[in-house]
């Protein structure tokens, strides 16, 4: 009697082949979309201590030092100048929802408020907080420093970045705290779980209807989709998996790929968010001074015109508009009495003034933009002849988007009123100027371009 065989070699390699599916595309589209969620929060977490880091450079450490830690202390008028700041802080990003001070007290691992945006409705000076649960807010007396996760608690989803507050003579004398939503992390997650269970779910038909033939050739689209969650994971939201078949397995190629494009909207909005804030912060410290009122605007203006002239690529033109606007960002760390300080500057006072590049640099590095946009803000002091600051690099290593921005800045400041000069220069008198130091301090081509836009204006003679 002929054996009845109840699970052929063709059936059994099919029962394999769905099992694999589903343990191989579960487990993949597992590493991806974690790995994938994993860079954005620590995009997240960059973006936060960048802002942090960004507003305890406005407080004044010493004034802050010296509120008393009581609660009748928000009545009085350092205070409520403190509040302000940090309220300012708050309504220029959307997504922020508190900002406060904290200082450690005398008892380990307790702090106590100093100030915070929201006044009277919150925390008053002096009211102690255990901190000893937030191991992050401790790191932030030392440096940067965020939370590794969202916490919920009476104040509702939040994630948390924190920065020092440094005295003038730079020590730490308290701690700025930042509470982000964490409401958009959190959906863009619970999103991210549902995507996950729908691509399985696509996988296992996809394995069931199709396993025997799929068999043959879908290492290859697999491998891409390994290759694109590995991408993705380091970090380049804008990489696409190249499959273009109108199968299944094209199916979640385009889910994948609609997940990455999520990612990096997502991502984009919040740069977005804080270049905005970091314009704001740089229109907010020129206003403080009517003689640089403006003036990162107008850089801007004449650095633009001047790629446009001598020719050179859009991407090059759109990131010369927009990082010349915050070429001076790193002036927020220095102190406002030697900013607008009328006569002649120490050399003490200078040496402060010449930090600012790479303060603008340190707070830049962590949102990742573009590497040109980087050395605009840090090498804008440079000259041709390597005599600049901070890095003395000469000519041949300063970039033309950089050489640009240089001749831009130095001619609005010479045609600007400053507090050390009696009276601007006229556009003749600072185009030659420009013309003098073309070589030397500034690049030749960069000088003529302005200069060539300024005669084909008639603003010289």
């Amino acid at each position: 009697m002929p054996r009845t065989i109840l699970w052929g070699l063709r059936t059994k390699l099919l029962v394999l082949w769905v099992l694999f599916a589903v343990l191989f595309v579960g487990v993949t589209n597992l590493i991806a979309f974690q790995t994938a969620f994993d860079a954005q929060f620590k995009q997240l977490r960059q973006t936060l201590m960048a802002i942090a880091t960004t507003a305890a450079l406005q407080i004044d450490g010493d004034l802050h030092a010296q509120i008393p830690l009581h609660p009748t202390s928000v009545t009085l008028p350092t205070y409520q100048g403190l509040a302000a700041k940090l309220r300012a802080v708050r309504d220029a990003h959307p997504t922020i929802r508190y900002v406060y001070t904290l200082a450690p007290s005398d008892a380990p691992g307790v702090w106590q408020y100093v100030a915070d945006a929201e006044g009277r409705r919150t925390s008053f000076p002096g009211e102690r907080y255990n901190a000893s649960r937030y191991p992050a807010m401790m790191a932030g007396w030392r440096g940067p420093s965020a939370d590794p996760k969202i916490t919920l608690d009476e104040w509702g989803a939040l994630l948390s970045g924190y920065a020092p507050i440094k005295a003038s003579d730079g020590r730490a004398v308290g701690v700025l705290a930042i509470d982000m939503s964490g409401q958009e992390v959190l959906r863009t997650q619970e999103n991210l779980r549902r995507w996950r269970v729908m691509i399985i779910v696509l996988g296992l038909c996809m394995a069931v209807i199709f396993g025997a033939r799929l068999a043959q050739w879908f290492s290859r689209p697999i491998r891409l989709l390994v290759q694109g969650a590995q991408r993705i994971g380091e970090g380049d939201l804008q990489y696409r998996v190249p499959i273009a078949s109108h199968d299944e397995v094209g199916l979640l190629a385009t889910s994948f790929n609609r997940m990455a494009a999520q990612l990096a909207e997502s991502l984009q909005r919040l740069k977005d968010h804080v270049f905005a804030t970091l314009q704001s912060l740089t229109a907010a410290l020129e206003a403080k001074d009517v003689y640089t009122r403006g003036h990162s605007e107008r850089v801007s203006f004449y650095a633009t015109r001047m790629a446009r002239h001598m020719n050179l690529p859009a991407d090059q033109v759109e990131i010369i508009s927009q990082f010349s606007r915050l070429h001076d960002i790193g002036k927020i760390g220095i102190r406002e009495g030697i900013l607008t300080k009328p006569g002649k500057l120490t050399p003490e006072e200078f040496d402060q003034i010449k930090q600012h590049p790479e303060i603008g640099y340190k707070i830049l590095v962590p949102l990742n933009p573009p590497p040109v946009s980087l050395e605009i803000v840090r090498h804008h002091h440079e000259r041709q002849d390597g005599t600049g600051y901070p890095d003395q690099i000469d000519g041949a290593k300063i970039p033309m988007a950089v050489a640009i921005v240089t001749v831009a800045d130095a001619f609005d400041g010479m045609t600007g009123y400053r507090p050390y000069r009696t009276s601007p220069m006229v556009f003749s008198e600072a185009a030659a100027e420009l013309r003098r130091c073309s070589g030397t301090q500034f690049h030749p081509a960069a000088v003529d371009a302005l200069i060539e836009i300024l005669q084909e204006e008639g603003k010289l003679t």
